[in-house]
C-alpha cells in the first residue's frame, strides 16, 4: 500500500481496516510526557526545547519532536475559564475552578488532592455550592480558528482534548472524597444522584460549545472516566449500570449527536468487564489499555472486542518503560503489535502520560519499533 497521510491512516484504522502503518500518538492529556523525563529526554538528545506545559506538569510536545517519532495525530485543547486564575500559594497548592485544592508535597512530581470541598455535603448544600461556569467564553476562545488551521493546513488526525474528569471519578477523587463518596455509593444513592446531576448539566453545556467550536472539524473527541483499579473495577458492574452508566450515557449521547469524530474514553485500570456497556454507549476508542492491571490481556481484548473497539495505547509504563532496557521496549512494542495491530482499530502509545524514572532512551525505542514493525500487513 502506497503512503496514507496521516489523518488517512488514523481514520482507516478507526473504521477498522489495515492502512499502511498503525497510527503513532503522542501529546494528549493523557498521552504526553510529563516535565521530569521530557527535561531528561532533551538533555538526552542535545535540544533546547522550552518546557510548556498545559494542566499541571503535563508538557506539550515540540512540533519537530512530534514529526520525528511520526506522531499522526495534533491536539486541540480546551482552555481555562477567564473568570479563574490558578493562584499558587506559598504551601505550593492552589484551588481548581471546581473547589477542589491540589498540593505537590515536596519531593514529589505530582499534584494530589489536599482537600475535598464536598465532604460534609447534603443535597441541600449542593444549591448553594458555587459551581464553575459552564458558559465562560475563555474555554473556547480562538479553538475555531486553530482547529481550521489544523484542517486546512495539515494533514493530520485532529483531536480534541479532554476538558474534564468524568462525573464518577471527578467525584470521588475531587470533590466528595474516596470514603465518603463510596458509603455514599450504597447509603445515599440520593446524594450520588443530585451530585451527579450538579456535574453532568455542567459538562454538557461546556460540551455544547466546545462542539460548536470544534465539533465539525475534529477526527476524534476525549473523554476521561476512571473506572478501574489495579486488580478489578472500583465499583461492581451492577452499581456502574444503576448509578453511573445513565449520565455517561447523557453526555456520551449528547456528543454523538452533535459531532461526527469518533468517541475516545480514557479509562485507566481493570476494565474489561464494562465494555461491554461502553460499546453500547457509542464509544468507539479505549485508552490507555493499562495491559499491567488485572484482565487485561491483550490478545483476549483483541479477540472479544477488537471488531467494535479501537485500543488506543498499550506500551507498558507500569514495568517496562521505566524498568526494562531499550530491547525490553521492543520486544513489548513487538508484543502490543501482534496482539492488537491486525485488521486496524489499533494506535499506539504509551499506557497514560510518560513518567519520571522513564529513561530517555526508552522513549526514543518505543517509536522506533513502531515505525520497524507497524507496517501491515503486519510481520511479528
Amino acid at each position: 500500500m502506497s503512503a496514507l497521510t496521516p489523518r488517512e491512516r488514523m481514520l482507516t484504522a478507526l473504521r477498522h481496516q489495515e492502512p499502511d502503518r498503525i497510527p503513532l500518538d503522542l501529546g494528549g492529556f493523557v498521552s504526553t510526557i510529563e516535565a521530569i523525563p521530557f527535561d531528561d529526554l532533551k538533555k538526552y538528545v542535545g535540544k533546547k526545547w522550552e518546557t510548556k506545559c498545559f494542566l499541571r506538569d503535563h508538557v506539550e510536545i515540540p512540533e519537530d519532536l512530534l514529526i520525528k517519532f511520526g506522531i499522526d495525530t495534533r491536539y486541540v485543547r480546551i482552555k481555562p475559564p477567564k473568570k479563574w486564575k490558578r493562584v499558587l500559594e506559598p504551601d505550593n497548592s492552589f484551588v481548581d475552578e471546581w473547589g477542589t485544592r491540589w498540593k505537590k508535597p515536596p519531593g514529589s512530581p505530582y499534584w494530589d488532592p489536599a482537600d475535598f470541598p464536598l465532604k460534609n455535603a447534603t443535597i441541600d448544600d449542593l444549591e448553594k455550592y458555587p459551581w464553575p461556569d459552564p458558559d465562560d467564553p475563555g474555554r473556547t476562545e480562538g479553538l475555531r480558528e486553530e482547529a481550521k488551521r489544523l484542517r486546512e493546513t495539515t494533514n493530520y488526525a485532529i483531536v480534541a482534548d479532554a476538558p474534564f474528569l468524568g462525573i464518577f471519578e471527578s467525584s470521588w477523587v475531587c470533590l466528595r472524597g474516596p470514603e465518603r463518596f463510596f458509603m455514599d455509593m450504597v447509603l445515599d444513592k440520593p446524594f450520588i444522584q443530585a451530585l451527579f446531576e450538579r456535574i453532568i448539566d455542567i459538562q454538557i453545556r461546556i460540551m455544547k460549545h466546545y462542539l460548536d467550536a470544534v465539533g465539525d472539524l475534529v477526527d476524534v473527541i476525549v473523554v476521561a472516566d476512571d473506572l478501574g483499579g489495579e486488580n478489578g473495577p472500583l465499583i461492581s458492574p451492577a452499581s456502574y449500570r444503576e448509578l453511573v452508566k445513565p449520565y455517561h450515557q447523557k453526555l456520551w449521547g449528547f456528543i454523538k449527536k452533535n459531532t461526527k469524530a469518533y468517541l475516545f474514553l480514557h479509562c485507566c485500570g481493570s476494565i474489561t468487564k464494562f465494555i461491554p456497556d461502553l460499546i453500547e454507549l457509542g464509544i468507539d476508542i479505549i485508552n490507555p489499555v493499562q495491559v499491567a492491571a488485572k484482565d487485561m490481556d491483550t490478545k483476549m481484548l483483541k479477540k472479544n472486542f477488537g471488531d467494535k473497539m479501537t485500543f488506543w495505547g498499550g506500551i507498558d509504563t507500569q514495568k517496562v518503560m521505566p524498568y526494562g532496557t531499550p530491547e525490553d521496549v521492543e520486544k513489548e512494542v513487538k508484543k502490543r503489535i501482534a496482539d492488537l495491530a491486525p485488521a486496524g482499530g489499533f494506535v499506539l502509545t504509551a499506557v497514560h502520560n510518560i513518567q519520571p524514572g522513564v529513561p530517555p532512551a526508552n522513549i526514543l525505542r518505543m517509536y522506533e519499533a513502531a515505525l520497524k514493525y507497524g507496517r501491515y500487513p503486519i510481520r511479528i
